[in-house]
């Protein structure tokens, strides 16, 4: 069957893709996409060229083997070793499905260099940028770093040097790493220390305590207990109880400033104690559990933070929580995060340290103490 290729031109990728999309249906396969000149009274238009997939031919059936005659005598007939028959050819439909997918996996690439181009074409054209400054631009932007951030790095860089493309991000790294300072993981202090772990419903907060709990026993061999405030969520108090008993710690669980106090107290022996708190929204839920933590003596309190948000999103968490006055930030889901840049709006609005990096569901291994370096390019991204 002849697949149906067309061609289907419109202003920008997400209006050609929908074309695509509704006249070829989800399975279309994109062939090409380029931009198409519009003259001297037309905007640029995003050509897309697709197809619809072959279907698969049906395998051939093999014609059934005559069955043995039996000898004249009535005896059985000896079983004999029958030899492997020969590999079947390759089908022509294998290779053209390897085919398609080298397309597909091609057309992914294009995709996101378009999306880079059309950041920079936008960062020249609407921010004035000049041709050093856009592409700067269009990487900070491909890597979920806000606009407004991006576009305030790229100008603090331009006018500190001249403009050309390597220059320009070697100092809008600099800048970052002014913004990014990292500091001593919670398993590698010293001393007695209490820590609060805080934050939005579903950054990974119990599990980065469990990370931080096993660390802190399998390399430093501190003492470690667990305190839960968390009676709120469905499940959460099992949850820690689990990570405690498979490491043989004790879990405590605190309903209000009593109860927390005691609870601290009973551990007193422990050399990490590591306070797990419940999800808030409103301003005012954050306020109260910020009161009902703040009441331990000298605890740290750590604000849980997903790269995987968007940095809008992490904009208002950084400033929902800034008046908790957080000591340290802790990042997670690194792994998930399309665009790891967005760490970078929380950051700006806490202004603290960044205690660790988690990247992972594995219980120690995913969480990490980065450098300053490592911060930084976990916002920019790795030179290849």
């Amino acid at each position: 069957m002849t697949p149906t290729v067309r061609t289907f031109r419109a202003p920008d990728p997400a209006a050609a893709l929908a074309a695509v999309k509704a006249a070829l249906g989800a399975d279309a396969v994109i062939l090409s996409t380029r931009t198409v000149d519009g003259g001297l009274f037309r905007k640029p238009e995003i050509e897309i060229t697709a197809a619809l997939e072959l279907p698969a031919r049906p395998a051939p059936r093999r014609p059934a083997r005559p069955a043995p005659q039996a000898r004249p005598d009535h005896v059985e007939p000896r079983a004999e070793p029958r030899p492997a028959p020969p590999p079947p050819p390759r089908p022509h439909d294998d290779e053209l499905q390897d085919e398609i997918r080298y397309l597909r996996k091609s057309v992914e690439e294009a995709r996101r260099a378009l999306t880079a181009v059309t950041q920079e074409a936008r960062a020249g054209r609407d921010l004035q940028l000049p041709p050093a400054g856009a592409e700067v631009y269009a990487r900070l932007a491909c890597r979920g770093v806000e606009p407004a951030l991006a576009e305030s790095l790229v100008r603090s860089a331009l006018a500190a040097v001249p403009p050309e493309t390597h220059r320009v991000l070697a100092a809008v790294k600099d800048l970052l790493g002014e913004r990014l300072v990292p500091c001593r993981a919670p398993w590698l202090l010293e001393g007695r220390h209490v820590i609060a772990m805080v934050g939005p419903t579903g950054v990974g907060k119990t599990t980065t305590l469990a990370k931080l709990a096993a660390r802190a026993l399998l390399e430093t061999r501190k003492r470690v207990a667990f305190v839960t405030v968390d009676t709120y969520r469905i499940g959460a108090t099992e949850q820690l109880a689990r990570y405690a008993e498979i490491m043989g710690v004790p879990v405590l669980v605190a309903r209000d400033r009593s109860e927390i106090l005691r609870a601290v107290e009973r551990v007193a022996d422990a050399d990490l104690v590591l306070v797990d708190t419940a999800g808030r929204s409103s301003p005012e839920d954050v306020a109260r559990q910020a009161a009902l933590v703040r009441t331990i003596p000298r605890v740290q309190l750590q604000l849980c933070v997903a790269a995987s948000t968007g940095a809008m999103e992490l904009a208002a968490v950084a400033e929902r929580y800034r008046t908790l006055a957080p000591d340290r930030l802790a990042v997670t889901k690194v792994d998930e995060a399309a665009g790891p840049g967005s760490i970078l709006s929380a950051s700006v609005r806490i202004c603290r340290p960044i205690s660790c990096v988690a990247d992972g569901q594995r219980v120690p291994e995913d969480v990490h103490a980065y450098t300053g370096p490592e911060l930084v390019d976990l916002v920019v991204g790795r030179e290849p």
